[in-house]
């Protein structure tokens, strides 16, 4: 608000237009860009940043036939790693038995196995 050169009273166009009407486009659109990184960044941090879970290590260790169903032919296995029990569907081993599994880590089920070799 001022005056004018007539002695009116009225409004300022250039203090009375908004910081984003006077930043240019190309301004903006970084300004824009900065803001999405720096949310996007602040949701991770809040979540324990999931996203590097995305990307999990293969672990290959080895492992015991602990339990073998034979009504439903299934085999419950127990890494020598992280003890943690994974199931075999149509397992042909028996109890006892070792077998060398590829897991992703931090999950459960099993991307691959074969019977060690003594």
């Amino acid at each position: 608000m001022g005056y004018y050169d007539d002695g009116s009273f009225g409004r300022d166009d250039d203090s009375s237009s908004s910081i984003i009407a006077r930043i240019s486009g190309a301004k903006l659109a970084i300004l824009a860009s900065i803001i999405m990184v720096g949310g996007f960044f602040a949701v991770q941090a809040m979540f324990g940043f999931p996203v590097k879970d995305l990307i999990r290590n293969e672990v290959t260790g080895d492992a015991k036939v602990v339990i073998k169903d034979h009504n439903t032919n299934t085999c419950v296995v127990e890494s020598s790693l992280d003890h943690e029990p994974r199931i075999i569907q149509n397992c042909p081993y028996n109890k006892g038995d070792t077998l060398t599994i590829t897991y992703k880590k931090g999950t459960v089920p099993i991307e691959k196995y074969v019977l060690k070799s003594s």
